[in-house]
């Protein structure tokens, strides 16, 4: 006799939306991947090998736009569980030029029964949100002091245009205080629709003509682009004498790269999402290959969190360091996240009580 078979719950984007687009969201949001993190580092966290298809080593993919010199489009597929967590998860995420837009899902199985429970139709944006929310926790324990001040000196730059550019600055709006920004993007017309856009969300946005403008003006950084050339050099006799931190976020894949080997080289602290991944893709991953570094420096953040001695101080005190973090990634991100609007639909179907 054939059982009846029980279909998973399909989730829509609207759906989503609705789900994550408040402020609690965005701050419990930044607090569960601090917490994600430290079990990753601590071995309760499982990751799957990365799959990242479309780009090189691999073939582009067919259609328009695969043979124009600004293909950019990639699929990747991360997964994993945290031990002993109700579900396990599978996410796929699309984007890139020629795509016309982001895309992807997260499916939701059963660590029980191994059945497909829940897919997230989410187009990628649960993606978009859990690595603005990895951005804005690398600012919560490294960002110069002066960005935690109202209407202070400060500045932010922004390396790139894209969704996530803009996501970054709305989570970072949560944990520091800084509203100004200077933004570097390739294309004018792209640089002046994001002027537009964050102003109207209240930043204070200006464009400059090179990605060392950022540099030399900043004490954040957030690189956004899939570049695969460096764009913020290193200069011996141009060295940064501010405090500094650079969140990497663009390098998501094996050959992307944003900063120059020897900038990275010449940090006083190097963090990554995972030391495992970052030897294989990442910002570090040149500098690595050519010896500049050594993977022992590298501090993985779950362990960067509970080492308060590696924060950057505060209230005054001084602490003058370039530190940089790299974040290429990781599955603990699209559990907890999936995890989080999972548990909000439960919540939705639970009837009240009268």
């Amino acid at each position: 006799m054939t059982q009846q078979q029980s279909l998973p719950r399909i989730v829509t984007l609207a759906e989503i939306e609705e789900i994550v687009s408040s402020d609690s969201f965005a701050l419990r949001l930044i607090d569960a991947i601090k917490k994600g993190f430290v079990s990753y580092s601590s071995g309760g966290f499982n990751a799957c090998p990365i799959q990242t298809m479309g780009a090189p080593p691999m073939a582009p993919f067919s259609g328009r736009g695969s043979s124009d010199g600004n293909y950019q489009a990639q699929t990747c597929v991360k997964s994993g569980y945290v031990t002993g967590a109700s579900h396990y998860v599978i996410k796929v995420a699309s984007g890139g030029h020629p795509f016309p837009n982001n895309s992807g899902l997260m499916q939701l199985y059963s660590q029980t029964t191994g059945k497909l429970e829940t897919i997230l139709l989410d187009e990628g944006i649960l993606t978009e949100l859990r690595t603005a929310a990895v951005g804005a926790l690398a600012a919560q324990l490294l960002a110069p002091d002066i960005l935690m001040a109202e209407n202070g000196d400060g500045c932010i730059g922004v390396l790139g245009t894209g969704i996530q550019a803009r996501y970054q600055l709305q989570y970072l709006a949560r944990v520091i205080k800084c509203r100004n920004v200077l933004v570097w993007g390739r294309t004018a017309e792209h640089v002046q629709e994001y002027i537009k856009d964050m102003k109207a969300e209240g930043w204070n946005v200006t464009a400059v003509d090179t990605p060392q403008d950022l540099l030399m003006n900043c004490s954040l950084i957030v690189t956004t682009t899939s570049s695969r050339e460096p764009l913020l050099k290193y200069a011996a006799d141009d060295s940064i004498s501010h405090p500094l931190h650079i969140t990497c976020i663009g390098s998501d894949a094996t050959g992307k790269i944003e900063l120059d080997p020897k900038l990275v080289a010449s940090a006083n602290l190097l963090v990554a999402d995972c030391k495992l991944i970052t030897s294989e893709r990442g910002e570090f991953e040149d500098a690595l290959k050519q010896h500049l570094v050594e993977l022992d420096s590298v501090v993985e953040l779950g362990k960067l969190i509970e080492r308060k001695e590696l924060h950057r101080k505060r209230n005054g005190e001084d602490d003058g360091r370039l530190t940089i973090f790299d974040s290429s990634g990781v599955a603990v991100q699209d559990c907890v996240i999936a995890a989080m609007v999972n548990e909000a639909l439960g919540q939705r179907e639970v009837p009240s009580q009268t």
